[in-house]
């Protein structure tokens, strides 16, 4: 390399180094001497097998602020007789291959789940796992095998029994997908020293980057690195008309579902809306905060009732006591209510409150890891 530049230097003019060339005056002729050829040969033969360092390290030169000079950059440029010195990812190759594989946190998260991977649900329940812990005019308290579920709806006489003896639920990652959408959209978390952003209202926001849109997208990339196809929906469903969020999303829903014959779940994601607007439910696995989710189910209204909601009550039961066993108090008390939350459009919907107001957007990120480590488990192929 020193020879090659102490020619340049010597016989031409260096005019411009640009990031994708370098620009040479030639036009001083000069009588060149046969040891200078075969240096010009030298010269061109580096050039042609090393010239993507060759333009780096120009680049470098000009622009050392923008560009991190890698030590395997240095070790590709003095070490000619090894051509595998050469072979380098591109920086946005390595972020994806870290963004893939998840962050140390994420990582934990896998970790505790690994050795789950093939485990059952309903083959070990009987009718004695039922359990009515209390009941009154306003709610019905119970316990199914290990999972809290708060009944507000008026069906006090809903076949968990029939639900524990059925076979339980898998599904095929070549064929079924699953729908994510945001019914709340701009719902939103505390800032933190990560996340930090402008709100506008109280713990809302119409940035994407931080509301639900974020925990959605999250999800989908988590489910779709284990393989497990998606349809994740961008669509923000209450930006200046809150109270219409539901029918918004409705219409979103029952379109993508005619446009996806295959999604075989779908998920409602939303972040719990309680007046303490510092109210952060968490679970702390491996050292980390997550928050903690809940989940919510509509089996439909007096006399009408959701024609698909024992199907997802029992593939919500699944997930939880699935979460039981792998990471114990991530979820919250499931709670049933006299309302359908669109679940009546297809089987094998819930909703998912994923955190609260007072939770912050890593202690969401992290929930999402463990719900897709959780739904993983259901997938066979």
């Amino acid at each position: 390399m020193k020879i090659a530049v102490t020619f340049f230097r010597k016989n031409k003019k260096i005019q411009k180094i640009r990031k994708n060339y370098v620009h040479v005056d030639t036009t001083n002729s000069i009588n060149i001497k046969k040891y200078e050829i075969l240096i010009v040969l030298f010269v061109i033969i580096f050039i042609i097998f090393n010239s993507n360092n060759l333009i780096y390290l120009g680049s470098n030169i000009v622009e050392v602020k923008n560009i991190d000079i890698s030590n395997e950059k240095i070790i590709s440029l003095n070490s000619l007789a090894n051509s595998d010195n050469y072979i380098f990812k591109e920086k946005e190759e390595i972020e994806k291959v870290q963004k893939d594989v998840g962050t140390q946190e994420e990582i934990a998260m896998d970790q505790i789940a690994e050795e789950y991977n093939d485990i059952s649900t309903f083959n070990d329940i009987t009718a004695d796992d039922i359990k009515i812990v209390a009941e009154n005019e306003m709610y019905q308290k119970l316990n199914i095998c290990g999972v809290d579920i708060t009944n507000y709806s008026t069906n006090r006489n809903i076949d968990f029994e029939a639900i524990i003896n059925s076979e339980d639920k898998f599904f095929s990652k070549s064929i079924d997908e699953v729908l994510l959408y945001t019914t709340h959209t701009s719902e939103s978390y505390a800032n933190s020293q990560n996340y930090v952003f402008d709100y506008t209202s109280p713990r809302r926001t119409t940035d994407g980057q931080y509301n639900m849109l974020a925990v959605s997208s999250k999800l989908a990339s988590n489910l779709n690195n284990k393989g497990i196809n998606t349809v994740c929906s961008l669509t923000p469903h209450d930006y200046g008309e809150y109270n219409s969020a539901y029918t918004n999303s409705r219409q979103t829903f029952e379109s993508l579902i005619a446009q996806n014959p295959n999604v075989a779940i779908a998920i409602d994601v939303h972040r719990d809306a309680i007046e303490d607007l510092d109210f952060a439910p968490n679970v702390e696995l491996r050292g980390y905060k997550v928050a903690s989710l809940m989940l919510v189910m509509g089996i439909g209204y007096d006399g009408e009732y959701n024609p698909y909601y024992m199907e997802n009550l029992k593939l919500a039961l699944q997930i939880q006591i699935l979460a039981n066993k792998i990471y114990p108090g991530l979820f919250r008390p499931m709670i049933i209510r006299n309302s359908v939350y669109n679940q009546d459009i297809r089987a094998n919907s819930f909703l998912v409150e994923v955190g609260a107001s007072g939770n912050t957007l890593d202690e969401a990120i992290l929930a999402t890891r463990c719900l897709s480590n959780l739904l993983n488990i259901l997938y066979k192929d």
